[in-house]
C-alpha cells in the first residue's frame, strides 16, 4: 500500500498544480469580466471558453510532456542495449564500478552486477548507470493529458460556480473570498503530498492568486 501511495505521489502532485492553474485562471477571468460591468451569458461564455481552451491547453502540454520523456528513456534504453550486445564484457566492468562507487566492496559488487545481469543487463543498467527502474508504456501519454485537462476543468469550475450561483452585488467579494479558500487547501494538500511547510505553500497560493484577481479587478473597474 505505501509503495502504491509512493507511485501515484507523482501524479498527484502534477494534477495538484494543473487544479491551482485552473482555479487562478477562471477566477481572473471571472474577477475581471464581473468588474467590467459584463451580463451573466457573458460570465457564461467566457467561463466555457476558459475550461474549454485552458483545459485543451493543459492536456496537450501534459501529452507532450509524457510522450517526450518516454521516447526519450526509449532511446536511452536501446542506446543501452546496443552498447552491450556489441561489449557485454566492458559493459559488466562498467557496471561493477558503478556499485564499488556505491560503496560496495569489489568482490560483492561484482557478484551484484554479475547477479542483475544473468537476469535482465538492460534492466541492470537502467537502474544502476541510467536511474531508471521503470519505464512508463507508450500510451500512458493519453490518459496522462485527459486527467491534465480534467483537473484544470475542477479548479476553474471553482470560481466559476461561485460566480454563477451568487447574487450579482456578492460575486465579487464572495467569490474571491472562495478562491482564496480553495488555494488555501491544495496548498495545503501540496503540502502533505511533498512533505514541504504547508504554511509557506498556502501563503505561496493566496498570495498569487490573490494578486491575479486584484489585478483583473482593476482592470476590469478600468474598463467598465
Amino acid at each position: 500500500m505505501r509503495d502504491r501511495l509512493s507511485a501515484l505521489r507523482p501524479h498527484a502532485q502534477a494534477s495538484i498544480v494543473e487544479v491551482n492553474d485552473g482555479i487562478t485562471a477562471a477566477a481572473g477571468v471571472a474577477e475581471g469580466f464581473v468588474s467590467a460591468g459584463a451580463s451573466a451569458r457573458t460570465l457564461l461564455l467566457a467561463g466555457t471558453a476558459v475550461i474549454l481552451a485552458g483545459g485543451s491547453a493543459v492536456a496537450g502540454v501534459r501529452y507532450s510532456e509524457v510522450r517526450t520523456e518516454w521516447e526519450v528513456n526509449r532511446a536511452l534504453l536501446e542506446e543501452e542495449r546496443a552498447s552491450i550486445e556489441a561489449d557485454p564484457a566492458g559493459e559488466l566492468e562498467e557496471l561493477v564500478g558503478i556499485y564499488e562507487a556505491k560503496g560496495l566492496n569489489p568482490r560483492l559488487a561484482r557478484q551484484v552486477a554479475e547477479a542483475l545481469t544473468e537476469r535482465d543487463p538492460v534492466a541492470a543498467h537502467a537502474d544502476a548507470e541510467l536511474r531508471l527502474e521503470t519505464m512508463e508504456p507508450k500510451s500512458a501519454a493519453v490518459p496522462a493529458a485527459v486527467t491534465a485537462g480534467f483537473c484544470y476543468g475542477i479548479g476553474a469550475a471553482v470560481p466559476l460556480a461561485a460566480m454563477s450561483w451568487l447574487p450579482a452585488n456578492d460575486r465579487l467579494a464572495v467569490t474571491f473570498v472562495i478562491v482564496l479558500v480553495a488555494l488555501g487547501l491544495t496548498g495545503w494538500f501540496a503540502a502533505w503530498l511533498t512533505g514541504l511547510p504547508a504554511l509557506r505553500l498556502i501563503r505561496r497560493n493566496v498570495v498569487l492568486g490573490g494578486t491575479v484577481m486584484a489585478a483583473s479587478i482593476l482592470i476590469g473597474l478600468a474598463l467598465h
